[in-house]
């Protein structure tokens, strides 16, 4: 068969179409803005990140409508607290979160024919609070210069691992026009692109099994930023 493939770009949409198909396959891109903010000795402290999202939809006429070739860049959510604490929250589920946080949205849409889910969270402009169900993995660093010291911290008991009266506002989602946030992670993890170059995890391991459930062992630099040294 022969194909006709043409690319229109329009407000950050990417349409590929294949002739003698009655649909097309859609790129969407947005950016997601997640926002922590934590309270210590009744002070706020807030951090952001911006990150673009970018995938494919299957066109109605595929047996299975859904996002496809999903990819983004951007980094973790660095929040610096008192007494040289950091805290940051990774991006383990940045690509899911938004359908997660948006349903309701996501839900209306289904209703309206041509309104693919890819596309609506494209056009939105909102925030919204994430549930704490749906947090993304946050952790800290006894020692911020020695990847191995990384912790997992509990959401709801953060005064465990920064003392007393630091607790956890909230962290909202927002898709937003804001620019990719770049260069906050290498500023402060310093051993960041040294162990991106190694291809290895935090622990120092380049192995390809993980024979433990170390939390250095299991986590890579990819989970605190996505893409090479700069």
């Amino acid at each position: 068969m022969e194909r006709l493939m043409r690319n229109v770009v329009r407000g950050g949409v990417m349409v590929l179409c294949v002739v003698g198909l009655t649909g097309c396959f859609s790129t969407y891109t947005w950016h997601q803005k997640m926002t922590v903010e934590v309270e210590a000795d009744g002070q706020l402290y807030a951090g952001s990140s911006v990150v673009q999202v970018s995938a494919t939809q299957n066109p109605d006429f595929l047996p299975v409508s859904n996002a496809r070739d999903v990819d983004f860049r951007g980094e973790a959510v660095v929040l610096k607290l008192p007494e040289n604490q950091y805290l940051f929250t990774l991006l383990t589920n940045a690509i899911n979160l938004a359908p997660k946080v948006f349903e309701a949205e996501l839900r209306k849409a289904r209703k309206e024919p041509g309104q693919w889910w890819l596309q609506v969270l494209s056009d939105l402009r909102k925030t919204r609070n994430i549930a704490p169900k749906d947090y993304p993995l946050l952790v800290t660093f006894t020692d911020i210069t020695d990847p191995k010291t990384v912790q997992e911290v509990d959401p709801e008991n953060l005064n465990v691992m920064f003392g007393p009266g630091v607790w956890l506002k909230r962290i909202t989602l927002e898709i937003t026009d804001e620019p990719v946030t770049e260069g906050k992670i290498e500023s402060v993890l310093e051993w960041w692109c040294d162990l991106r170059k190694k291809r290895a995890r935090l622990n120092g391991s380049t192995s390809i099994g993980i024979s433990d459930n170390e939390l250095s062992n299991n986590l890579g630099t990819g989970s605190f930023r996505i893409g090479d040294c700069t």
